[in-house]
């Protein structure tokens, strides 16, 4: 009994400092909330049951009250959470604190295409290639462009206009097209984004939002079907030892 006991301790202990547990992080958004870029775009999109005049960049917060996952989830740090809008559907504001969920596969195939065809726009010829650059657009239109192919990639499911099909954007500033169309044009040229380094913040009560995610910080489930293999074993053994 003893033996039994000990090892349920180790599973639970595997389980609880594992994605078992539902992951958590407060975000507080900067203000301004496009602090990184240095600005935005504003554009007129429509997407389905609705539209709107929006500031298209990328967001920037800090992170506080992690619950499920290591500090070091976060690719540029806490006090530097890049995030991009995937939820149109909500709103957002500088200064605004949020409690999200983290959902370490919530990037539609899409969005990881998209994203797979900006790294290898950004990154090329570069000695050093960055995993994350998308995260880290150049200046405000990059940025607006990277924005809209995200939009883009979960709103409309054909193609890649924003002139046409479920998600439409309009009056991007001559800067955010260039970028827009080399990205849109890279796009089968390069490898997707792996799925384990994108992850997505999500609330019922505020604007969901995608970020990174180095994979090598988070347990795989499968990795942690081996542990509780191993440990039944162990289990397993040990009660025949003293039998």
């Amino acid at each position: 009994m003893k033996t039994f006991k000990h090892t349920c301790a180790l599973l639970s202990f595997a389980c609880a400092t594992s994605i078992c547990s539902a992951a958590s992080v407060r975000i507080t958004f900067d203000n301004p909330i496009y602090n990184g870029p240095g600005g935005f775009d504003n554009v007129s999109i429509s997407y389905p049951g609705g539209s709107s005049d929006v500031a298209a960049s990328r967001f920037q917060g800090t992170a506080s009250n992690i619950v499920g996952v290591p500090s070091s989830i976060f690719v540029d740090g806490i006090n530097d959470v890049y995030m991009y809008c995937y939820d149109l559907y909500h709103g957002i504001s500088g200064g605004q604190v949020v409690n999200y969920t983290i959902n370490l596969a919530g990037a539609l195939s899409r969005t990881l295409d998209f994203l797979g065809a900006v790294n290898g726009v950004m990154n090329f010829g570069k000695a050093t290639a960055d995993p994350y650059a998308w995260l880290h657009p150049v200046d405000a239109n990059q940025g607006a462009a990277i924005q809209l192919g995200i939009w883009e990639s979960k709103y409309d499911n054909a193609g890649w206009n924003l002139g046409t099909g479920s998600f439409k954007a309009a009056g991007l500033e001559s800067a955010t097209n260039t970028y827009w169309n080399s990205f849109k044009n890279a796009i089968g040229t390069y490898g997707d984004v792996d799925a384990h380094s994108v992850m997505t913040f999500e609330s019922t009560s505020a604007q969901g939002m995608i970020a990174g995610d180095p994979p090598a910080n988070v347990p795989e489930p499968g990795s942690l079907a081996l542990l509780g293999a191993g440990l039944a074993s162990l289990a397993f053994a040990r009660r025949n030892k003293v039998q």
